[in-house]
C-alpha cells in the first residue's frame, strides 16, 4: 500500500515542483541531507564563500531529525537564498500531524528511537506550529535553470523508465506512485543504475548515504554524505556536501584533510556533457 494517497497531496502540498531561472548575478550550491547539521552547512557556506546576496542554496531534503539541531529548520528556511525539496523525513513530520493534533511522545516511540526524533519533544507548541508550515510549503521537486543546462533536484529518486518531463508531470497529477518513489526510493542507486535521468542535465539527490563522497550515476549525483554522522562524530567518511552545480563531473570527493566537509566548487563554463546513457 502506498504510504500517500492522492487526497493527501492535494489537501497538504502547496506547490509540487518549483521552477527558479538562471542565477545571473552569483552562483548557485547544492548541499546534502542536513538532519540538524546546521552548524556543518554554515561552515560549508562560509568555505566557499557563499554571498546571500546573490548565491543560491539549494537542499535535497531531510533538513530534520537525528540531529538536535533540527529545531532551526523554520529559522533556516525562512533566508531568502536557501530552497528545499521535502524528504521523506519531513514528510513522515507531517503525515504524523496531519490530524491537527500535537501528540505527546515518549523516548521508546519508534519515530524518535529509529528515526531520531527525540528534538520535537522538546519543542515548543508555537515552535511546532512554525516548522510545520515551513516544511509544508516545501516542493517535491525543484529544476534550476544554469548557464550549462538544467538541472533537478528531488530527495530520493526519479522512478526508472520517466524522463524528467515526464516525472514532473505525474508530481504535479498527483500520481502517488512516482511522489512516493521521490522521497523514499533508493532502486538506481542501490543497483549502481547509470542509464540517468533523460530530458534534464543533471540531478541532484539524497536519502541514500555515501559515505567518503558524492557519487555519480549517469547523469544523477547522490549527495548525501551523512553530514549529521559526522556532526556526532559516529561514523568513518561521513561528512557534509557542498556542491556548486556547476562543478565538473571529474571530482566528487574534495583532496583536503577536512574530515567533515566535502566542499566542490570547481565550476565549469561549457554546456554540460551526455552523461544519461539510456536510449
Amino acid at each position: 500500500m502506498s504510504r500517500i494517497s492522492k487526497k493527501y497531496l492535494m489537501n497538504n502540498q502547496l506547490h509540487l515542483v518549483k521552477k527558479y531561472p538562471a542565477n545571473t548575478a552569483g552562483r548557485d550550491f547544492v548541499v546534502g541531507d542536513i538532519h540538524g547539521a546546521f552548524t556543518l552547512v554554515l561552515m560549508a557556506m562560509k568555505r566557499v564563500g557563499f554571498n546571500p546576496s546573490v548565491d543560491r542554496l539549494f537542499c535535497v531534503g531531510d533538513l530534520i531529525d537525528r540531529g538536535e539541531e533540527s529545531s532551526r529548520v523554520a529559522k533556516f528556511l525562512a533566508q531568502p537564498y536557501v530552497h528545499a525539496v521535502r524528504g521523506n523525513h519531513e514528510e513522515m513530520l507531517i503525515q504524523l500531524h496531519s490530524d491537527g493534533t500535537f501528540p505527546e511522545f515518549s523516548s521508546d516511540h519508534w519515530m524518535v528511537r529509529r528515526n531520531g526524533l527525540g528534538w520535537w519533544m522538546n519543542v515548543s507548541l508555537e515552535q511546532k506550529q512554525t516548522i510545520l508550515s515551513a516544511i509544508r510549503k516545501l516542493p517535491i521537486a525543484i529544476e534550476v535553470e544554469t548557464s550549462r543546462g538544467t538541472v533537478g533536484i528531488v530527495h530520493a529518486e526519479v522512478a526508472a523508465g520517466l524522463s524528467w518531463q515526464e516525472f514532473l508531470a505525474r508530481l504535479e497529477s498527483g500520481n502517488e506512485k512516482v511522489t512516493e518513489t521521490a522521497l523514499w526510493g533508493r532502486d538506481r542507486i542501490k543497483s549502481a543504475d547509470a542509464m540517468g535521468v533523460k530530458g534534464v542535465d543533471r540531478v541532484f539527490v539524497g536519502h541514500t548515504p555515501q559515505w567518503g563522497g558524492a557519487k555519480r550515476f549517469g547523469n544523477v549525483y547522490a549527495v548525501d554524505t551523512g553530514a549529521i554522522f559526522a556532526d556526532i562524530g559516529k561514523k568513518e567518511g561521513a561528512r557534509l556536501t557542498i556542491m556548486n552545480l556547476m562543478h565538473t563531473s571529474a571530482v566528487l570527493v574534495a583532496n583536503e584533510p577536512d574530515t567533515v566537509l566535502n566542499v566542490l566548487d570547481q565550476p565549469v563554463m561549457q554546456p554540460f556533457g551526455s552523461y544519461a546513457t539510456r536510449s
